[in-house]
């Protein structure tokens, strides 16, 4: 009698501590990410990731950039579908390291292969229409969207975290819950960016996008 009430207990304690495995690892993992968005931790130097990109510490959402349509209507960015976004700062008129950068993460869209569809592209401006010459080679990016913000909310946004990315030609990533975590510049080889994005893409949510 006394070996089978040892047993139900032991039988009972089991998935007990299962359970309290399971909702102790949710909660270090949510302390782990609050942390890291608030530039308390490195998560990449705990983790040991290696990113070839230049990670933005902490992560800024990007939702705190107003931004409007071509059309001049309000852009709401979280009600998007939750895909990965690359965003290419520009002026008004595209100059050839603008062009480059266009031709640059579009290859690198391609390269994704069947991820393809987890990651679109975005012109971001302050100046709308763009000049003549941009839109016509916009015809040969289809599937990139143009979005503006003013003058002074791009200089607040990035001024913040000490960023010029249309000066520098910088071009930014954003993850599938708005947070903008990584930006790179024309120095950043296409087989490095790529390589990041695998990587980030084979370690996230699988939703699938149309871009």
């Amino acid at each position: 009698m006394t070996n089978n009430s040892a047993s139900t207990k032991n039988n009972r304690r089991v998935p007990a501590l299962i359970m309290g495995s399971l909702v102790l690892v949710v909660f270090a993992s949510t302390l782990l990410f609050r942390a890291a968005v608030t530039g308390k931790i490195d998560l990449p130097a705990v983790l040991g990731t290696k990113n070839n990109g230049v990670l933005i510490t902490p992560p800024q959402p990007i939702a705190d950039l107003p931004l409007q349509d071509s059309n001049g209507e309000p852009f709401n960015y979280a009600s998007q579908e939750k895909l990965w976004s690359i965003i290419v700062p520009a002026a008004a008129h595209c100059d050839d390291q603008c062009e480059q950068t266009l031709y640059l993460t579009r290859q690198i869209h391609i390269a994704l292969g069947k991820d393809t569809d987890r990651v679109r592209r975005y012109v971001l401006t302050t100046q709308l229409p763009l000049d003549t010459d941009f839109q016509n080679l916009l015809k040969q990016h289809p599937n990139v969207v143009v979005l503006k913000t003013t003058d002074a909310d791009y200089v607040n946004y990035f001024g913040r975290i000490k960023l010029q990315p249309a000066l520098h030609h910088q071009y930014l990533l954003v993850d599938p819950m708005g947070w903008l975590m990584m930006y790179y510049e024309p120095r950043h080889e296409f087989k490095a960016v790529v390589k990041d994005l695998k990587f980030l893409l084979s370690n996230s949510s699988g939703q699938q996008g149309k871009n």
